[in-house]
């Protein structure tokens, strides 16, 4: 699934907001985005920018990606979630806000 730049970004800034959810950076969650990167192509330019914009603005581009995009997305934060053994409730609780901002479970296929 090829992403553009932009939804690349705000992707990289939810799966930030996600390792730093509970307060504790774990080493496999940093193996976990390292991953993420080589398998969307995301560039350290782009993970950058993704450092200067807040998760309010990362919901703009994930609101308006296709339903195909945002199911994949669920996917990404929770193996980040789920990375370090151990899925948090405040990880948990970013994860389901996220989807109810950007429309995940009032589309349908």
């Amino acid at each position: 699934m090829e992403f553009e730049e932009v939804e690349k970004r705000a992707i990289v800034t939810m799966s930030y907001e996600v390792i730093l959810a509970d307060g504790t950076v774990h080493p496999d969650e940093v193996k976990a985005l390292h991953r993420l990167r080589e398998e969307l192509c995301i560039d350290d330019h782009i993970v950058k920018e993704a450092q200067t914009i807040s998760a309010d603005e990362a919901l703009i581009p994930l609101h308006n990606m296709s339903f195909e995009k945002k199911k994949k997305l669920g996917q990404i934060l929770d193996t980040i979630a789920q990375s370090d053994k151990h899925l948090h409730e405040k990880e948990m609780d970013l994860i389901i806000q996220t989807f109810k901002n950007i429309g995940i479970g009032s589309e349908s296929e």
